[in-house]
């Protein structure tokens, strides 16, 4: 009995002593952990020489045709350079002066706007934004008198992101999302406000002051030569349209063959009639694609899509005629099923000419036509100049102290390490604050980040599509260092619904 109770005794030491042993293991290894470090010591010239290999490298393992970057140092746009190709037909190269979609960060342009108009006296932080619209632009809800402009541009106001409706999702104040449709909101105020469009109000208080020559909200003649095409996996318009397509044909075909029923009495379906229902199944889906994307603002991509489907159209045709005269040659008697079997065979031919277009990695977006403004995403800029705009952000000259202060402060907190400002996301570190935004369209994607305290900061912008959504918060976090892996996080919407504190 003696034994056993020392042998407990024996094996609890060993318990205690390995589980002390484990705890000071994980303290030793989080208190020796450390973010990673910012490029502050490097010499400039270093920094430049390590992108100048790495960016071409890291394009071409993550199939990026084109890449700009501005970099910042000691608050002054030391490097401004262009990788890769504006579009991967023409091959044109991108050049420090081609401009770029630069989606969502076109929020923190507006937001400027807005603050502006707040220096102004025209716009009020915390009053109601509906109370200076004759004509509301939100629904009737217990919450359209109480979002403010505060709410709107720090992502709190409950308003939805990619959305056709205009509800909240929650009480303003009470929950972090962003939102695309809280910015297209303040639009209307400010254009109701001003008289005025986005644009020209833009022009007259960032573009103009800041001296952003190659930035506009409209994609209008005198830019679309410079801007860089965006680029998307051929397979994403062919499924646009093919999907579509084959679910009206299936549709309109049934109600052919119904009405052929009813009308003639048999079910064989004659080939006029099948040619008619691949046209009105055509007209159907085009129809239906120019609304869907004329309601998001994406109207060239309406035009990526028809013209997809008039190369596959076109070749559905071509391969009919073709194995209709092969089949024929063959065989000298006319053989029954002709026009069924043709057509099968037709269709093969082109899922086989579809899934060898899926290989295409880049396929170019058209740059036209033109859009109309939106404060959430539609803003083209050059890297340069959205590097100057960064540099205002961090020390503003065209703001008041009070305004400039509460735009780098945390407004809504997401994390301990994470909140949004009046505008800017503001990572915070041991290093500092970093504001920041990032921008996502289908087929570009862009990166702003700013030290204010130690006068660092870097703008990438590239012309890939959303299969890739992180490559330019990665060259911006090889051109900076320091951590990364909240901006990484919010950028995922991976905060979004979250309870405010």
């Amino acid at each position: 009995m003696k034994s056993k109770i020392i042998l407990l005794l024996v094996l609890f030491v060993i318990i205690f002593e390995m589980s002390a042993y484990s705890q000071i293991s994980t303290d030793t290894l989080i208190s020796s952990y450390q973010e990673p470090s910012l490029r502050l010591s490097e010499p400039v010239d270093s920094i430049i020489a390590d992108l100048d290999s790495y960016i071409p490298k890291f394009m071409h393992e993550e199939n990026i045709p084109g890449v700009a970057i501005a970099l910042i140092r000691n608050s002054k746009v030391v490097w401004k350079e262009g990788f890769g190709v504006v579009n991967t037909i023409t091959a044109e190269p991108v050049t420090s002066g081609t401009l770029f979609e630069v989606a969502s960060n076109s929020k923190l342009v507006s937001t400027y706007i807005a603050l502006r108009l707040v220096d102004q006296g025209i716009l009020s932080l915390d009053k109601s934004l509906n109370s200076y619209l004759s004509d509301p632009w939100l629904p009737p809800s217990e919450y359209r008198n109480a979002i403010t402009l505060r709410h709107v541009l720090s992502h709190s106001s409950g308003l939805g992101h990619l959305t056709f409706s205009r509800h909240s999702i929650f009480a303003p104040g009470r929950g972090y999302s962003y939102s695309n449709k809280g910015f297209l909101y303040l639009q209307a105020v400010i254009e109701q406000l001003t008289d005025q469009s986005l644009e020209e109000v833009a022009r007259k208080t960032v573009f103009a002051p800041l001296g952003m020559s190659s930035s506009s909200f409209v994609n209008h003649a005198g830019i679309t030569s410079r801007t860089a095409n965006g680029h998307v996996h051929a397979i994403v318009p062919i499924l646009f349209f093919v999907v579509p397509y084959l679910i009206a044909l299936v549709i309109v075909g049934l109600i052919g063959i119904l009405i052929l029923r009813i009308w003639k009495g048999y079910w064989r379906v004659p080939l006029r009639m099948i040619f008619v229902i691949l046209l009105i199944s055509y007209g159907l889906v085009l129809l239906l694609i120019f609304i869907l994307f004329v309601n998001f603002g994406m109207l060239k991509f309406a035009w990526l899509i028809v013209f997809c489907g008039i190369v596959i159209t076109l070749a559905f045709v071509l391969s009919y005629i073709l194995i209709r005269g092969i089949i024929l040659m063959l065989f000298k008697k006319r053989i029954r099923f002709l026009n069924t079997l043709v057509i099968v065979l037709s269709g093969l031919t082109l899922m086989g000419l579809i899934l060898l277009a899926s290989k295409i990695n880049n396929l170019p977006v058209p740059k036209w036509p033109p859009a109309s403004a939106s404060a959430a995403w539609s803003l083209r800029a050059t890297a340069n100049d959205m590097a100057t705009f960064m540099l205002e952000l961090s020390k503003p000259r065209y703001l008041n102290s009070e305004i400039s202060k509460q735009l780098q402060s945390s407004q809504v907190s997401l994390s301990h390490d994470l909140s949004w400002g009046l505008g800017p996301g503001i990572q915070h570190s041991q290093f500092g604050d970093a504001l920041w935004q990032w921008g996502q369209n289908i087929d570009f994607q862009s990166v702003l980040i700013v030290y204010p305290k130690h006068g660092i900061g870097v703008v990438v912008l590239s012309n890939n599509d959303l299969h890739n959504p992180d490559v330019a918060i990665e060259i911006a976090h090889r051109a900076l260092g320091g951590p990364i892996d909240q901006i990484l996080r919010a950028s995922h919407l991976e905060f979004n619904y979250s309870e405010v504190p």
